[in-house]
């Protein structure tokens, strides 16, 4: 009876040791390490065929490339907007000092969950070091699909939760106060995030043709960035799901109007709504400084533009819009981010109940008799 033949060869170095190696998809591989013993080579050819067989086997040159190189061709071939895009880039600023000159395959968990403690005793808010972290392990995923190593060693139980950050509830008095301690160039803006919820970029990107005065409503199809080496670019919102129609109080539509007739060229439709003293692209950049002395002089110094957005969510759901309908006025992607307005309406049952009580009037004083 004919013997099968073994997977793979080993041979005795001079040294002693023994080396074992194989042949697979026409090239040879040899095991990275020598081993003391002979059974302890052939336990490992026995393991890499199995992973064959079973098609788990991976190149093991093939993770020999280097994070940085990895890292910065993952960026290149992601189909995403130019401000993601420098997202990115500014988040892996904290991984590549450490892993930019490592091969993917030499990157191990211990050297992972080391960086990740370092970066943990700095200065960073937990909720950035768990965005960045996500993307370290999304690259590494991505890595492990494309058969260039067997499985992920960015793997921190925990470490791509972010903390739920409570921001302060503003009032509508507070809107009125911000609104009117700010430039008088920018007084409409306040009053129109607060009610529609639109980010500062969707509102930059505003033009005179997006709004639609009769029916009340924001068109919102692009959003304004500063993109680095680009400068003001005009470009797609944040996500598919952010193009969408707002409805807004008339109120605010006609705070629209007049806006637009002391600050705006309505002979130009496509001329941006919102623009900065000279009338130049409003940049967050440009206005931040304006909005931080407006919230200091009216006692609200921890106030940021963005709960503006969040003020026009809570108000949303509190008055009665279903989670789709806040997903769709928000243009958030997912349900998670829209929740928190749904579960801050909660906060204010007292409000509502009090509120229902003023209006039911005499049935509640003939109660009390």
């Amino acid at each position: 009876m004919a013997r099968a033949r073994s997977f793979g060869s080993i041979r005795k170095l001079p040294n002693g040791k023994y080396q074992a190696r194989y042949w697979h998809l026409g090239k040879q591989t040899a095991a990275e390490h020598t081993y003391a013993a002979k059974t302890d080579a052939r336990r490992w050819l026995s393991t890499v065929e199995a992973d064959i067989v079973s098609g788990d086997w991976v190149d093991p040159n093939a993770g020999k490339i280097t994070f940085g190189e990895y890292a910065k061709w993952w960026i290149e071939q992601r189909p995403v907007r130019p401000r993601t895009k420098q997202i990115y880039e500014g988040q892996l600023r904290h991984v590549t000092p450490t892993f930019a000159g490592v091969s993917l395959c030499d990157i191990r968990p211990i050297d992972v969950r080391g960086w990740h403690g370092e970066l943990s005793r700095g200065p960073l808010h937990q909720n950035t070091i768990a965005k960045i972290y996500r993307l370290f392990r999304t690259i590494m995923s991505t890595a492990v699909e494309d058969d260039l190593l067997r499985q992920n060693p960015v793997r921190i139980k925990g470490a791509s939760a972010e903390q739920m950050i409570e921001r302060p509830l503003l009032t509508w008095d507070d809107v009125r106060a911000l609104a009117g301690a700010i430039h008088p160039r920018f007084e409409c803006l306040v009053w129109t995030v607060a009610a529609s919820g639109l980010r500062f970029g969707e509102l930059a990107g505003l033009s005179v043709d997006h709004v639609n005065v009769d029916r009340s409503k924001l068109c919102v199809s692009r959003a304004l960035n500063d993109i680095k080496g680009v400068g003001p670019t005009l470009g797609p919102p944040k996500t598919d799901r952010a193009v969408r129609t707002v409805a807004i109080p008339e109120a605010i539509t006609l705070r629209l109007v007049v806006h637009i007739d002391q600050y705006v060229d309505e002979a130009q439709s496509d001329s941006l709504l919102f623009t900065s003293l000279r009338g130049g692209p409003l940049l967050n950049t440009y206005f931040a400084p304006r909005w931080s002395k407006a919230r200091s002089e009216v006692g609200l110094p921890h106030v940021r533009f963005h709960d503006l957005r969040h003020l026009a969510g809570t108000e949303a759901a509190t008055a009665g819009a279903s989670l789709r309908e806040v997903m769709a006025m928000m243009g958030h992607a997912s349900s998670a981010a829209s929740l928190r307005y749904l579960k801050a309406s909660e906060n204010r049952g007292r409000e509502i109940a009090d509120a229902i009580g003023r209006r039911m009037g005499s049935e509640s004083a003939q109660l009390r008799r």
